[in-house]
Formats: structure tokens, C-alpha cells, sequence
């Protein structure tokens, strides 16, 4: 089975530590995402394995970007996940999207991962949605899915973007949600389910 990834609208921001580059916040929920899919946080079956190698990325990115960060720590409840992510110090793309997260212009996270076990649920539209009862995570990313996708036109006139590399990314990045997640999908090789 492929890499998954879901981008969850009800993950978001707890807490920022602006000294020590530090964002805790949601990074996936129990609640359906835009697709109807459902992830169980206490699914998640390799959180030692992970903590290995806790990499943050970017929108997913294995290829083209650094990682962004690590997770310093994750706690599985019942209906999320809470991760703290710690943004690289001294590399302007890390500390680029830390800002934005700081400043409330970022707001989402999507995680990376392949499920154990899974089944399709009927919609009423004749579609199905994925119910993933065990998982194994990847990686989480920082996204650019925000609740207002002007936020980031605002970023990028302001000058608050000092990275070329995000502020080239973050300029190709459309109003319409969809066709942001279709984008990253396509770019990153991920099927979507």
C-alpha cells in the first residue's frame, strides 16, 4: 500500500515558544477530514520507531527541501495527537515558516503515513472514505492549507518571506484548498485515496 497523507482542518497551533523555536499543536484528529477519511490517533502502532527519527517536513517534501524540524515529543490521545516541533535554527526556510506559524498565518499540519489496517466506508454520495484503524507514521508536515489562503499573499508583499526558495514555493501556492492539497499530492508522488 502507498504513503498516505492527510491534512487535517482541525489540527492547529496550542503553543508557541518564540525563544526556543518551539510550535506544540494538533497534528491529526479522530474527526473526518475533506475526503471523509478517518485516521484513529491511537492507531499509531510504531511511535518508538518514529521517535528515531522524529523529521518534520515541509508540505511533505522528501525530494526538493530539507526537513523543517524535528518532533521533540508526541502524546497520543483518544481523539488527536499533540506534537512539539522544533524549527532548525539558522536555516531561513526553517525559521521562515516558523515565523508564519507564529504570526497565526500558518496554521496546518498533515502526517505521512501508511496504514496496517483499513477499510472502506460507503458514502451516501456512492463514494467511499478509509477508515484507518492501525498506522505506521512517516513524518508530519508543516502546510500551507490556511483558513484564509490570502494570509500568505499578505506575507509574501510584506517582505516577511526572507527564504527564495518558500517565498518561489509559497507564490505558486492557488486560493482554492483542493487544489493545493491535489498539488502537493501530485508533486510528492502520493496517491490519493
Amino acid at each position: 500500500m502507498s504513503p498516505s497523507i492527510r491534512a487535517d482542518p482541525a489540527a492547529r497551533t496550542l503553543h508557541v515558544d518564540s525563544a526556543r523555536m518551539r510550535i506544540r499543536s494538533v497534528i491529526t484528529t479522530i474527526d473526518p477530514d475533506r475526503a471523509g477519511d478517518v485516521i484513529v490517533p491511537t492507531g499509531l502502532k510504531n511511535l518508538d520507531e518514529f521517535m528515531m527519527n522524529p523529521i518534520v517536513l515541509w508540505a511533505h517534501d522528501r525530494v526538493r527541501t530539507p526537513p523543517v524540524g524535528i518532533c521533540e515529543w508526541l502524546d497520543v490521545q483518544p481523539k488527536r495527537i499533540v506534537a512539539e516541533t522544533r524549527f532548525a535554527e539558522g536555516v531561513p526556510f526553517a525559521e521562515d515558516l516558523f515565523r508564519l506559524y507564529e504570526q497565526g498565518i500558518l496554521r496546518g499540519w498533515s502526517i505521512g503515513f501508511v496504514p496496517r489496517k483499513a477499510r472502506r466506508i460507503p458514502r451516501g454520495d456512492g463514494s467511499t472514505s478509509l477508515h484507518v484503524a492501525e498506522w505506521d507514521l512517516l513524518e508530519y508536515s508543516a502546510v500551507p492549507i490556511p483558513e484564509n489562503p490570502s494570509a500568505l499573499t499578505v506575507a509574501l508583499q510584506k517582505g516577511l518571506i526572507r527564504d527564495v526558495t518558500l517565498r518561489d514555493w509559497l507564490a505558486l501556492v492557488p486560493d482554492d484548498r483542493d487544489d493545493v492539497l491535489s498539488g502537493l499530492i501530485e508533486a510528492n508522488g502520493v496517491e490519493r485515496r
